[in-house]
């Protein structure tokens, strides 16, 4: 059985072996978290169609379909598909999608359920580049016309590891949208006109290995191994709404000879129109993580912080002042991203707090500015969101009920929507419509929480601006925050396709 499991170099040498003698090659792809009596059918069905079966499995993890997903790990998967009679050849994908092994198997038959039969219906977006891949293969697609079951919602049904709390959350959903309203109201996200203002931050994380403590001292020591940069601050909230929306843009401050302006360039999405204020004193911040990691496991040891801290002079914030002023009626939501560092002066938040717009306010609390940067500063916003720490620095109280300080500063900037992110508790929301709603966490297990509140308000954001209930505009957060725990660092922002299937996996 375990002979059937190849790697992609094995399988590939064996089926240019088994071409030259004339076996037709036939191709399945998937997940197969749950082996059902559809997959089996699926198979054999597929089998037929030529004389070779070869399976792809989408390893651990790529699997973005909800939380206790895969319930089964890559090595379970693969070794139970290699049980199969009718399957020849079992090898784990090493990307996130199928179009990768088409090239690489070249089959002459690729097989899919008949759900996949309407390309546009596809809820992944992959089966066009799937049919792509094949026909550049010289090889053609059919689609099995049998049983269809879903694991997702055979797991959902029988397999279920979510908390009650969450079941229940999930149920009210179901009893008021279908998974095709949400799905459109997803896509109609991409017609609001956004424009995102804050500080913009490099993270740099530094990869280490242990060595043990120092010969010279009481202090650790680790190996420096690979280094990697990705975008923060408001850089990675405007490619975070960039994958939801196509009018997105960006107005913050970096230095006028930024050495990092050269990956922003490479890492922006470019469908986000950046107004960089360039300042020839500052430096833009970067915030350096030394990590360890030990398979998906990732440890922080320390944080520097590289910046001179340089503040918008005079000129610099007329302006941002007079972009505003300017551009007013260019956007159906501003949202704000003020982590302290400088770019949303007194003077900026004034003028941003005078616009007609929809005002979406997220002010962090870090170790640059613990203490001085809260929401208050603000005199109004339509939708406001803090961590509980945030909330509480905000309204100088550390004992009185959450519940209570939310809506106390809901009324200081006559605010009617507020949402406090609470981490492993879930969200806190309320909204003069929906006074109080309560999301549990969406998932248990996370790799990285960095980014994780911005990921959350950027999607809040959207939907509240679009005119969602609170209630969805924090469910729809809650899945982007979901999906950015999962993610090291701020390596890539939350896309449309893995969140659609999320949201799918959690309402089957």
């Amino acid at each position: 059985m375990k002979n059937k499991i190849k790697t992609f170099k094995e399988l590939e040498r064996l089926l240019e072996k088994e071409k030259e003698c004339g076996e037709k090659i036939v191709h399945c792809h998937g997940v197969f978290d749950l082996l059902h009596p559809g997959h089996i059918r699926h198979f054999k069905e597929a089998k037929k169609q030529g004389t070779k079966l070869v399976v792809s499995v989408t390893p651990d993890r790529y699997v973005n379909k909800g939380p206790g997903r895969p319930a089964f790990n890559e090595a379970l998967r693969t070794e139970t598909l290699a049980a199969l009679n009718c399957v020849d050849y079992v090898v784990l994908n090493d990307s996130p999608d199928a179009v990768s092994c088409i090239r690489k198997i070249k089959p002459n038959i690729y097989v899919k359920g008949k759900e996949y039969a309407d390309h546009a219906a596809d809820v992944t977006g992959k089966i066009a580049e799937e049919a792509q891949a094949v026909q550049e293969a010289e090889g053609t697609i059919y689609y099995t016309d049998d049983i269809v079951f879903s694991s997702s919602s055979l797991l959902n049904q029988y397999y279920d590891n979510t908390s009650p709390e969450l079941r229940a959350f999930l149920a009210e959903m179901k009893e008021e949208y279908t998974i095709e309203d949400l799905l459109n109201k997803v896509e109609a996200l991409k017609d609001l006109r956004v424009l995102i203002v804050g500080d913009a931050i490099i993270d740099e994380y530094q990869f280490t290995e242990p060595m043990g403590q120092s010969g010279k001292g009481l202090h650790m020591v680790a190996r420096c191994k690979k280094n990697e940069k990705y975008l923060g601050g408001s850089l990675i909230i405007a490619n975070h709404i960039a994958q939801f929306s196509d009018h997105v843009t960006l107005l913050t401050s970096i230095g006028e000879t930024c050495s990092h302006f050269p990956l922003i360039q490479e890492l922006m999405d470019p469908k986000v129109s950046t107004e960089f204020i360039k300042q020839p004193t500052y430096s833009t911040l970067t915030k350096k993580r030394y990590v360890m990691q030990d398979g998906t496991r990732l440890s922080k040891l320390f944080e520097t912080y590289s910046t001179n801290d340089s503040l918008l002079t005079e000129s610099e914030t007329e302006q941002v002042i007079t972009y505003l002023g300017n551009h007013t009626k260019d956007f159906d939501l501003i949202l704000v991203c003020d982590f302290g560092n400088g770019f949303t002066n007194p003077l900026i938040v004034d003028a941003l707090s005078a616009l007609p717009n929809f005002l979406a306010v997220n002010t962090q609390t870090n170790s640059g500015n613990r203490g001085f940067n809260v929401v208050t500063h603000y005199r109004r916003a339509d939708l406001i969101s803090l961590n509980e720490p945030e909330l509480r620095l905000s309204a100088h109280d550390r004992y009185s009920s959450m519940e209570g300080l939310a809506a106390d500063i809901s009324e200081v900037l006559q605010c009617q929507n507020i949402c406090i992110t609470q981490g492993v508790k879930g969200v806190f929301c309320s909204s003069d419509k929906e006074p109080e709603i309560r999301i549990p966490a969406l998932v248990s297990n996370t790799v990285d929480r960095v980014g994780a509140g911005d990921s959350f308000f950027s999607l809040a954001a959207m939907c509240a601006a679009k005119g969602y209930p609170l209630s969805l505009a924090g469910f729809f957060g809650s899945i982007a925050s979901a999906l950015n725990v999962q993610i090291i660092g701020n390596k890539e922002p939350i896309k449309k396709i893995p969140f659609n299937k999320f949201l799918t996996r959690l309402l089957k």
